[in-house]
């Protein structure tokens, strides 16, 4: 076998290993994402979106679709069954009645406080052991899959590793666009 087939293949390995981790990823993350629907009465994305309107409210529905990576028909639907259960209300911010903003109710406060967190408390555990070098190159390392995986159309910026990993002289990191 010749040196390119040799890296096609080990290409092919490597890939299907990612996808296989990216697979068990995604299984667990669903595990706990059914423990909280039967739990809570809550699903994850009405979680995570509750949760960031309040640490960021009031907030507009376009810059919450933003932070929670969702399309704006999606967090529509969260918002308006969260405003269904009363956690959240819509609120006019200025005379202009298209503006809406949402902000957090009492009784979505009292939730939000009692309420498990997104992630399971094992994986948030597992990851404050880790020291900082560990938690940027696996934030670094997922960085990149989203940049890989990503739209064909779009440039795909690589992130600089780490510091500690290609930089010992401590400058600044720099992504690096490739096309």
């Amino acid at each position: 076998m010749n040196n390119q087939n040799e890296k096609q293949l080990m290409t092919e390995q490597v890939s299907m290993q990612i996808i296989m981790r990216i697979r068990q990823i995604i299984q667990e993350m669903s595990k706990y994402s059914k423990h909280i629907l039967e739990n809570y009465n809550i699903t994850v994305p009405q979680l995570i979106c509750l949760h960031e309107i309040y640490q960021h409210g009031p907030i507009s529905i376009g810059a919450l679709t933003k932070i929670v990576f969702l399309n704006n028909s999606t967090v529509t639907g969260i918002v308006d069954r969260l405003e269904k259960r009363k956690f959240v209300r819509r609120i006019r911010i200025s005379k202009d009645r298209r503006q809406i903003h949402l902000e957090i109710t009492e009784q979505g406060i009292k939730f939000i406080k009692k309420a498990p967190k997104p992630l399971q408390d094992r994986f948030i555990d597992r990851l404050k052991a880790l020291d900082e070098e560990k938690i940027a190159l696996i934030t670094w390392s997922l960085e990149m899959l989203v940049d890989m995986f990503g739209n064909k159309e779009t440039k795909m910026k690589i992130p600089t590793p780490p510091i500690h990993i290609n930089q010992p002289d401590g400058m600044p990191n720099i992504e690096h666009e490739i096309y």
